[in-house]
Protein backbone atom coordinates (compact mmCIF):
# COMPACT_ATOMS: atom_id res chain seq x y z
CA UNK A 1 0.00 0.00 0.00
CA UNK A 2 2.79 2.42 0.83
CA UNK A 3 4.14 2.35 -2.72
CA UNK A 4 0.72 3.59 -3.82
CA UNK A 5 -0.28 5.92 -0.99
CA UNK A 6 3.06 7.02 0.45
CA UNK A 7 5.23 6.68 3.53
CA UNK A 8 7.58 4.22 1.82
CA UNK A 9 11.36 4.19 1.71
CA UNK A 10 11.56 5.89 -1.70
CA UNK A 11 9.84 9.10 -0.58
CA UNK A 12 7.65 9.04 -3.71
CA UNK A 13 4.43 7.18 -4.37
CA UNK A 14 2.10 6.38 -7.22
CA UNK A 15 -0.85 8.48 -6.04
CA UNK A 16 1.32 11.56 -5.57
CA UNK A 17 3.06 11.03 -8.89
CA UNK A 18 -0.12 10.75 -10.95
CA UNK A 19 -2.41 13.15 -9.06
CA UNK A 20 -1.74 16.08 -11.39
CA UNK A 21 -1.23 14.06 -14.59
CA UNK A 22 -3.98 14.73 -17.14
CA UNK A 23 -5.67 12.11 -19.26
CA UNK A 24 -3.75 13.39 -22.29
CA UNK A 25 -0.41 13.25 -20.47
CA UNK A 26 -1.18 9.76 -19.15
CA UNK A 27 -1.39 8.49 -22.73
CA UNK A 28 1.56 10.40 -24.16
CA UNK A 29 4.67 8.46 -25.19
CA UNK A 30 8.13 9.87 -24.64
CA UNK A 31 11.62 9.08 -25.86
CA UNK A 32 12.27 7.44 -22.48
CA UNK A 33 9.80 4.59 -22.85
CA UNK A 34 7.51 2.78 -25.23
CA UNK A 35 5.01 2.75 -22.38
CA UNK A 36 2.78 5.51 -21.17
CA UNK A 37 1.88 6.31 -17.59
CA UNK A 38 -1.58 4.88 -18.27
CA UNK A 39 -0.11 1.64 -19.65
CA UNK A 40 2.19 1.30 -16.64
CA UNK A 41 -0.70 1.88 -14.24
CA UNK A 42 -2.84 -0.69 -16.05
CA UNK A 43 0.08 -3.13 -15.98
CA UNK A 44 0.33 -2.75 -12.20
CA UNK A 45 -3.43 -3.27 -11.84
CA UNK A 46 -3.17 -6.38 -13.99
CA UNK A 47 -0.26 -7.85 -12.02
CA UNK A 48 -1.86 -7.12 -8.66
CA UNK A 49 -4.73 -9.32 -9.89
CA UNK A 50 -2.30 -12.05 -10.94
CA UNK A 51 -0.71 -12.00 -7.48
CA UNK A 52 -4.11 -12.25 -5.80
CA UNK A 53 -4.89 -15.29 -7.94
CA UNK A 54 -1.56 -16.86 -7.02
CA UNK A 55 -2.25 -16.17 -3.34
CA UNK A 56 -5.44 -18.20 -3.83
CA UNK A 57 -3.47 -21.12 -5.26
CA UNK A 58 -4.16 -20.39 -8.93
CA UNK A 59 -1.61 -20.13 -11.73
CA UNK A 60 -3.19 -17.96 -14.44
CA UNK A 61 -1.64 -17.81 -17.87
CA UNK A 62 -0.05 -14.52 -18.84
CA UNK A 63 -0.93 -13.30 -22.35
CA UNK A 64 1.66 -11.61 -24.54
CA UNK A 65 0.26 -8.15 -23.76
CA UNK A 66 1.30 -8.72 -20.12
CA UNK A 67 -1.19 -6.15 -18.86
CA UNK A 68 0.15 -3.29 -20.97
CA UNK A 69 -2.97 -3.40 -23.16
CA UNK A 70 -4.75 -0.43 -21.64
CA UNK A 71 -7.84 0.76 -23.48
CA UNK A 72 -7.76 4.25 -24.91
CA UNK A 73 -8.79 6.77 -22.29
CA UNK A 74 -11.41 8.98 -23.91
CA UNK A 75 -11.66 11.56 -21.13
CA UNK A 76 -10.70 12.44 -17.57
CA UNK A 77 -13.43 10.14 -16.23
CA UNK A 78 -11.76 7.16 -17.93
CA UNK A 79 -8.41 8.23 -16.46
CA UNK A 80 -9.92 8.65 -12.99
CA UNK A 81 -11.53 5.20 -13.30
CA UNK A 82 -8.16 3.63 -14.15
CA UNK A 83 -6.52 5.37 -11.20
CA UNK A 84 -9.29 4.25 -8.84
CA UNK A 85 -9.37 0.62 -9.96
CA UNK A 86 -5.58 0.46 -9.65
CA UNK A 87 -5.74 1.95 -6.16
CA UNK A 88 -8.39 -0.61 -5.22
CA UNK A 89 -6.18 -3.40 -6.57
CA UNK A 90 -3.40 -2.28 -4.23
CA UNK A 91 -5.81 -2.30 -1.28
CA UNK A 92 -7.07 -5.77 -2.20
CA UNK A 93 -3.56 -7.14 -2.68
CA UNK A 94 -2.41 -5.69 0.64
CA UNK A 95 -5.36 -7.41 2.31
CA UNK A 96 -4.57 -10.70 0.56
CA UNK A 97 -0.94 -10.55 1.72
CA UNK A 98 -1.92 -9.54 5.26
CA UNK A 99 -4.37 -12.42 5.50
CA UNK A 100 -2.10 -14.99 3.86
CA UNK A 101 -1.24 -17.82 6.27
CA UNK A 102 2.26 -17.23 7.59
CA UNK A 103 3.00 -20.94 7.66
CA UNK A 104 2.54 -21.08 3.87
CA UNK A 105 4.93 -18.23 2.99
CA UNK A 106 7.87 -20.53 2.25
CA UNK A 107 5.80 -23.00 0.22
CA UNK A 108 6.26 -23.04 -3.53
CA UNK A 109 3.71 -20.83 -5.25
CA UNK A 110 1.52 -22.16 -8.09
CA UNK A 111 4.15 -21.06 -10.61
CA UNK A 112 6.40 -23.83 -9.31
CA UNK A 113 9.40 -21.49 -9.46
CA UNK A 114 9.48 -19.61 -6.18
CA UNK A 115 7.83 -19.27 -2.80
CA UNK A 116 4.77 -17.23 -2.00
CA UNK A 117 7.06 -14.96 0.00
CA UNK A 118 9.24 -14.25 -3.05
CA UNK A 119 6.14 -13.59 -5.14
CA UNK A 120 4.87 -11.08 -2.58
CA UNK A 121 8.28 -9.44 -2.26
CA UNK A 122 8.60 -9.36 -6.04
CA UNK A 123 5.29 -7.59 -6.58
CA UNK A 124 6.41 -4.81 -4.21
CA UNK A 125 9.70 -4.45 -6.08
CA UNK A 126 7.76 -4.52 -9.36
CA UNK A 127 5.56 -1.63 -8.26
CA UNK A 128 8.56 0.45 -7.19
CA UNK A 129 10.30 -0.24 -10.51
CA UNK A 130 7.32 1.00 -12.51
CA UNK A 131 6.83 3.94 -10.13
CA UNK A 132 10.34 5.02 -11.09
CA UNK A 133 9.39 4.83 -14.76
CA UNK A 134 6.28 6.94 -14.13
CA UNK A 135 8.34 9.56 -12.31
CA UNK A 136 10.78 9.80 -15.22
CA UNK A 137 8.04 9.92 -17.87
CA UNK A 138 6.21 12.63 -15.92
CA UNK A 139 9.39 14.71 -15.72
CA UNK A 140 9.75 14.51 -19.48
CA UNK A 141 6.12 15.52 -19.98
CA UNK A 142 6.22 18.54 -17.70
Amino acid sequence: MEVYEGNNWTDVNIAGTIEDVSCQQAQQKTVASQNTIAALLHHLYYWNGIMMQRANGENPSIPAANGFDVDELKNENDWNDLKEKTHQSFIELANAVTNFPEEKLNETSPTGRSSYYKNFQGIVEHAHYHLGQMVMIKRLLT
